[in-house]
């Protein structure tokens, strides 16, 4: 064991995997995490049941014992009793999905230490937070001293009476004078069947600290047994008044969706579900999300009468040949303008051309120019960014482009491959689809049904905030707007508008390699034999998957070393203090490399799909001292992304170290594997093998082939 990771100190436990989509920036953690349980989707196995949730925009999920586990894998069932093998096939398919397996139940906890520690070892295995059981009370003590030992907790459930744990004063019971791992698993339904008020129950549970999540219902009866679920906030169970009474106490923590209707189709009420909650937790400010069109009328938003209208709660815009619009015209929102954001929306268009502006001017009534998202129905234009009454077209589908400051547009990258867009589907024609878009200084970014469409960082001059009539440049702060296009007639459907309000956590993105050479680089030259790093495009050799090829193309900063060796260390002759690093990296099957925050500080990067327990050596792992408490990597020969965020340690005015470098986080795939780790000195293998103010960044190439692209740096404000 080396001697600093002896001494390394973990600020918060990392041993919990926290994934989600790559749609985010600076974005805190919701207070409130809505899921689904598996049960709601009995009648499916396990894997469909994980892509119904993702399908309505939720990254959580409760599993239940013995459901099929998938149609390709026999009689297998989910359970605490799978194998190892399975149960790593399972946790890679959540990773590949962004589907967090938060909660398990509800299951047997029996008075037997053995059979407990099966499903304890179980919920650890795989990054479960809460067992969801109704244990025999003679049980209880075993399992909070397991819950401890573990640190996992288990929420006790309610069924309906003459269930053990119908009333909650008996869970409220065998709650008294246990450890804070104990709690209830709140089933809001269940006792409205029951004839228990939940608001009164959730105040009875909650305001003694002891809900630790809930099955979230609404009934359409209330006292009758044989009631069944309707969509949210149309039932009888009190659901707004018990959010209430929720976040009046602070709660944290996650809401599953079992839903015990409908069961062949009930995906299309869960989305009517999860719209009431965001809603609903928007306007208690427990959300970071604020909606900006309540479905009812325009409100803030204004545009010609004759063309824009609500509709079935969404926002329509309407050209016939009787009200044609003169020129492009705008539904502008007036509630305020926005800089930093995540701006989350569905649109639905009939024909013709439309967008969706952002940071953008009104330079005449109701005529706006700047940033545009693009909609229109044409797979592979559809998402790209175009300058409104500015600078015209600026990135395509697929690109990533830099902005100088002379204006200058040069393609660096790409975040997809256009054609393969196209053909995974990620437009639905005439349909409701779903965009992000993130805005984080000069630092811009479109997805579309969660692919992501296109990156700017735009370093052009700033446009005057106060003159609407310079419109050539960047902005960093302005409108929002709808389009409707001049020309035939056309019809375009908006809806779900909400966004979030970025903290300004960085300084302004530098895209630190070109794409096209070998600039701004470096090889270390006692690091291996050659340096044979180069520019261009790859991908895993036809004759042998140990190994990369170059083909056509550029964006991608390639190490074509055959073996451990033959290559060199590269790092960028900038250099760099407290940053946030953005890439993405691609290794052949078997293949090692590593990255090195300051040029000293490394996070592994290698091979490790498939392996069942990871190392200090695998992949996210921080080289040598800590290995990443899950395996997110994906199979070899796919491009998977890196957020890392790191802190360089201090000195004093005489060069003696005040503070130690700390791993602010890593995150790996979606998924969070460190947080806030101190690091007291550099790991092995570094550039200088000393710790500095300042450093560059640095990649291993003497272990193998391996590719890297979109490296992205920012500073750390805070």
């Amino acid at each position: 064991m080396n001697r600093w990771m002896k001494t390394a100190v973990v600020l918060t436990v990392t041993g919990m995997c926290i994934c989600g989509v790559a749609v985010s920036g600076a974005e805190a953690k919701e207070q409130w995490r809505p899921g689904t349980q598996a049960y709601s989707f009995n009648r499916f196995t396990f894997y469909e049941a994980v892509a119904k949730t993702k399908s309505v925009g939720l990254s959580y999920i409760e599993a239940y014992p013995g459901q099929k586990l998938s149609q390709e894998d026999g009689d297998a069932r989910l359970d605490h009793n799978m194998s190892a093998a399975l149960r790593l096939q399972v946790k890679q398919m959540l990773a590949e999905q962004g589907i967090k397996l938060v909660n398990y139940g509800v299951v047997g906890l029996p008075n037997n230490e053995e059979e407990c520690r099966k499903v304890f070892n179980f919920a650890r295995d795989m990054g479960i937070e809460t067992i969801v059981s109704e244990p025999p009370e003679d049980a209880i003590g075993l399992i909070d001293r397991l819950c401890q030992e573990y640190k996992i907790g288990v929420a006790i459930h309610n069924h309906p009476e003459p269930s053990h744990y119908w009333n909650p004063d008996t869970v409220m019971k065998v709650c008294e004078g246990r450890s804070k791992w104990i709690g209830a698993c709140a089933d809001t339904g269940h006792w409205s069947r029951s004839g228990i008020d939940p608001v009164e129950a959730v105040k009875k549970l909650g305001r003694a600290g002891r809900i630790r999540s809930l099955h979230f219902k609404d009934l359409n009866e209330f006292g009758n047994k044989g009631a069944h679920d309707v969509i949210w906030g149309t039932g009888k169970s009190k659901v707004g008044a018990v959010l209430a009474e929720l976040a009046w106490q602070k709660f944290d923590g996650v809401f599953s969706i079992e839903y015990e209707y409908n069961w062949d189709n009930s995906v299309p009420e869960i989305a009517g579900c999860v719209d009431w909650f965001n809603r609903t937790a928007s306007d208690l400010a427990v959300s970071k999300w604020e909606y900006l069109f309540d479905g009812k009328n325009l409100g803030a938003w204004d545009g010609e009468p004759q063309l824009w209208s609500v509709k079935d709660g969404f926002i329509r815009g309407e050209t016939t040949p009787e009200n044609p619009a003169r020129g492009n015209t705008f539904l502008v929102y007036r509630g305020g303008a926005f800089g930093d954001f995540h701006l989350n929306l569905k649109f639905r268009i009939h024909s013709g051309n439309s967008g969706v502006q952002y940071r953008s001017k009104e330079f005449a009534q109701r005529r706006i120019s700047g940033y545009q998202a693009e909609v229109e129905n044409n797979p592979g234009t559809v998402g790209f960014l175009y300058d409104e009454g500015g600078r015209a077209w600026l990135v395509n589908v697929g690109d990533l482009m830099v902005i100088d400051g002379a204006g200058e547009k040069v393609v660096r990258g790409r975040v997809n491959d256009q054609k393969q867009l196209v053909e995974a589907g990620y437009y639905k024609d005439k349909d409701w689809n779903e965009y992000d878009i993130i805005c984080q200084g000069n630092h811009l970014q479109h997805f579309l049904n969660g692919y992501q469409t296109m990156e700017l960082i735009d370093n052009d001059r700033l446009t005057a905030p106060g003159d609407p009539q310079d419109r050539k440049g960047a902005s960093q702060k302005g409108l929002l707007a709808l389009q409707l296009h001049a020309g035939p007639p056309m019809i375009v459907d908006f809806k779900d508008i909400r966004v979030k309000r970025l903290c300004s956590a960085y300084g302004d993105a530098q895209l630190i390699f070109n794409g096209k050479d070998l600039d701004g680089w470096a090889t270390s030259a006692g690091s291996g034999k050659a340096n044979l790093w180069t520019a261009g495009r790859a991908k895993v050799a036809s004759g042998d998957a140990k190994q990369l090829e170059q083909i056509e193309g550029d964006g991608e900063l390639i190490n074509l070393s055959p073996k451990h060796g033959e290559s060199r260390d590269i790092y960028s002759t900038a250099k760099f203090s407290d940053c946030r690093i953005e890439l993405e990296v691609m290794v052949p099957q078997g293949s090692n490399s590593g990255i090195y925050a300051m040029g000293e500080y490394e996070v592994q990067v290698l091979d490790s799909y498939g392996k069942m327990r990871m190392g200090s050596g695998d992949m996210g792992a921080i080289y040598g001292g800590f290995s990443p408490p899950v395996n997110a990597s994906k199979k070899p020969g796919q491009w998977q992304q890196y957020v890392i965020e790191f802190r360089a340690p201090r000195f004093d005015a005489d060069g003696n170290k005040t503070q130690n470098a700390e791993f602010v986080k890593v995150e790996l795939n979606g998924c969070l594997l460190h947080k806030n780790l101190v690091m007291p000195q550099q790991t092995p293998g570094g550039l200088t093998g000393k710790e500095s103010p300042v450093g560059p960044l640095m990649f291993q190439g003497n272990h193998g082939p391996v590719a890297y692209r979109n490296i992205i740096v920012k500073p750390l404000l805070n």
